[in-house]
Parts: C-alpha cells; structure tokens; sequence
C-alpha cells in the first residue's frame, strides 16, 4: 500500500466537495480515506459514498451520532483488508492489512468534539485503546479540535488551555508521537469575512514507536485547505518492506536522562515469577522497549549538536553587538548547557558503535 488519508471536509452533500475528495484518492493513491465532518445523513450514506468512493468499501459512525455522519471511511479492497475493531461518535478504531505481505497495523480516525469536557471520553477511549495496541504497530490521525502545543496557535494564548493540557497528558500515556511532517505548518485556516482570523495546528497525525520501526521512511504531507477550512492530511507509507528490527545495542549515556532511573524503579518493583536470573532477564528485556523510546526521543544526535553549535555562534555574535543584554547572556548560558550535554551524548553514542 501507499498512503493512508483524513480530511475534515466540513460537508460532503456538496458535488464540488465530493469531487475535491476524488480527486484526492486518485492524486494521492490512497489506500484508505477518512472523511471527517460530513454532515451527510445517514439515509443518505449510500448514495453519497457511492459518488465518492465508487467501487471502494466504505463504513461510518453514522449510527451512533447525533446529527449527520462524524467519520466515513473509505477503502480500496484490491489493496488493503480494513476491519473497523470498534466505533464512537469521536473515533473509528480499525485494522488495516495490505495485500503487498507487509504486516498489518492499527489504524483509529479521529474527530473530536468542540469543547473540551466533551473531548474527555476521547481521551479516555484512546488510552483504553493503547492497552490493546502497546505492542503492535498503531497510528492515530484526524481533527482533534485542539492544539497540542502552544506554538500550535497563531495568535493564541501564551500558556497552555485546560484542553490542550488533557491533550497533552492523552497523548504522554498512549506513548504517540508526531510523524514527520511536510507542507503547511497550520493545519484549520478560520476564514471569518473580514480581519486575519485564526490559523491553527489541530489536525495531527501521529504513531507509536512499533509504527514507525515498522515504517521508518513514513511521512506526512499537509496539503493546501482548497474548498475546506482544515488541510488534507497524506501519511505516505513509502511502500515499507517488512522490518526485521535492529538488535538492541544499549547506549550508556541514557542513564544520564531523568526517564532513565524512572523506568527502570518501576520495572524492578515489580514481582516476576520464577529463578532470581529469570526474574532479572524478564525485568531486562521489559526494558528494551523503554531505552528505545528514551533514545527515540533524543532524535538525530549529530544534528542536534550542528544546531546548537549553530545557535551558539548567533547567540554569542549578538552579544558583541548588544554586550549589555541580560537576556542574551541568559540565552548563552542555557545554549551552552544543552550543547556540552549533547555533545557528550553523541560521544558517548559513537563509543557504543564502535
């Protein structure tokens, strides 16, 4: 398969939207599409996915909202096996398996609702859903009606919402993270009829580390809003061959993380039947999956040392220009701590390649 697709439509009863939504499948080559703030009634689904869709399978949560359609799905059976594994008016739990013999992965559509307290079972919903996918391949996508990060607003508050924070904490204990993005930053373009209006990140696309392991060269293209107010989100999956995981190779400058002594408090607290060795090795190897997400989350160690080295440079370039700049030297002295710990990170990671 190639990609994998959600775009809040804001209706699909138009005939323009319906074609903007082919056009989609066709320039994309979507293996599978969801549809998100359809407002088609669900007398008339049929006719309308139809139109859309043609000769794909297609479902929705129709049934259990209130007023029109939340999420349709459409998929191309000639590609992908989809089986939906659970649905709420919020989100679309499925499976995906594509017929090129890659292995299957988990897939859940979002549209969450406006205001935050609605917002509350979503979360719950997804963290529940986590237990189910820990160990296997899940990817998370759609309209969250919130931003994750303050820098996800333009014009927005200073500090953290109430919302975005419960966001935040959903997304910390289901273990997702952002895929790699391209195209537009500001995913909801608000287009009141006169001034600027808002621009915002509230559509995401993110996985867990099975996903990506599973995916490495995955990204997504954030394409132009066109006829919507949100951006069509394109994961392309960069026709992934099956990926035989690398061997664990433990870096030692990971016990230098405050994860690090966390992780392994909880795992040696816990009572493993059998032998004193077994217990040790069960509690070992539960970690495995720990050290690699602390090492994921440090990213590309060399590039980070290059941008902070980078950073440094300006930093101290301005202060010979503003010599008495306060704010500029206290940017020194932060910039120069996270370069000595990166560089030592990276040297402590190369001696492990060696």
């Amino acid at each position: 398969m190639d990609s994998i697709a959600s775009w809040n439509i804001r209706g699909l009863n138009q005939p323009l939207k319906q074609k903007e939504v082919r056009m989609l499948l066709s320039e994309n080559r979507l293996a599978v599409c969801a549809i998100l703030e359809s407002h088609v009634d669900v007398t008339n689904l049929a006719k309308v996915c139809k139109a859309v869709f043609r000769n794909w399978a297609w479902t929705s949560n129709g049934d259990v909202c209130d007023r029109g359609t939340r999420i349709i799905i459409g998929w191309n059976m000639d590609v992908v096996d989809l089986m939906v594994l659970s649905l709420e008016d919020q989100v679309i739990h499925t499976q995906i398996c594509p017929k090129n013999g890659n292995n299957p992965f988990f897939s859940s559509f979002v549209y969450a609702k406006n205001s935050y307290q609605e917002r509350r079972c979503l979360w719950e919903n997804l963290c529940m859903h986590k237990s189910l996918c820990h160990d296997k391949p899940w990817v998370v996508m759609g309209d969250f009606n919130s931003a994750l990060h303050v820098e996800g607003s333009l014009y927005g508050p200073s500090t953290s919402s109430i919302g975005m924070r419960e966001f935040h904490d959903c997304v910390q204990y289901t273990e997702l993270v952002d895929i790699k993005g391209h195209g537009l930053h500001y995913t909801w373009n608000q287009k009141p009829k006169k001034g600027i209006g808002l621009l915002k990140k509230i559509d995401q696309v993110m996985g867990n580390l099975k996903f990506i392991e599973m995916f490495p060269e995955a990204f997504v293209r954030y394409h132009p809003f066109r006829i919507s107010d949100h951006t069509p989100c394109i994961l392309k999956m960069a026709n992934s061959v099956k990926v035989k995981q690398k061997p664990f190779k433990f870096a030692n400058f990971l016990t230098s993380k405050p994860e690090f002594r966390l992780f392994v408090e909880q795992e040696w607290t816990k009572r493993v039947q059998g032998v004193t060795m077994f217990s040790v090795t069960k509690k070992l190897r539960n970690l495995k999956p720990f050290m690699r997400k602390i090492l994921f989350k440090q990213g590309n160690l060399h590039e980070k040392v290059l941008e902070l080295r980078k950073q440094l440079d300006d930093i101290q370039k301005q202060i010979d220009v503003n010599p008495l700049d306060v704010g500029l030297r206290e940017k020194e002295v932060e910039c120069l701590n996270q370069f000595k710990t990166a560089s030592y990170d990276e040297e402590c990671f190369f001696k492990t390649k060696v």
